[in-house]
């Protein structure tokens, strides 16, 4: 009987040793669900980063208005669209048109940019989008590029 008290209480010392771990091992898919951009998502969230500038775009009354960014206090979208890419992000793409969308957010927990640009091609049926570290926007020099994170083309909806 005092064998099975034992062999109860090592049972559920493990049972409870082997749960600890697994939250420990959790933690690095908590980073992963905290990025905003992900390759398996990345043809949707471009495919509505662009319907979202298009719709400003129509919306707006004034010329080159590309900027769609919240109120103070407002948090009605994390995006922001701009026709502008900083320099830093055109010398790592290696092209300087003006992004049709751009979008701030994080990849592979490191700070990104999601820039949307007309396809290199000049077929207005599609669109390449690059995720680029962005973290020589917060510290540029005049010899910094960004590093591309990922690399996609797609057909324009």
């Amino acid at each position: 009987m005092l064998g099975t008290v034992f062999t109860v209480a090592a049972m559920g010392l493990g049972t409870f040793f082997l749960s600890s771990q697994n939250e420990g091992a959790g933690d690095g898919h908590q980073t992963a669900a905290t990025d905003t951009f992900s390759e398996g998502k990345l043809e949707k969230q471009v495919s509505d980063l662009l319907a979202q500038s298009q719709m400003k775009t129509a919306s707006s009354h004034s010329p080159q208005t590309f900027g769609l960014e919240s109120a103070p206090g407002t948090s009605t979208s994390p995006r922001v669209l701009k026709a502008t890419v900083p320099a830093c992000i055109r010398n790592g793409i290696g092209r300087d048109d003006s992004a049709l969308a751009m979008e701030e957010g994080t990849y592979k927990g490191r700070e990104a940019l999601l820039v949307v640009l007309p396809d290199a091609s000049d077929d207005d049926t599609r669109v390449t989008a690059y995720i680029v570290d962005a973290a020589c926007v917060a510290g540029p020099s005049s010899a910094s590029a960004a590093k591309v994170l990922l690399e996609h083309a797609y057909t324009r909806d």
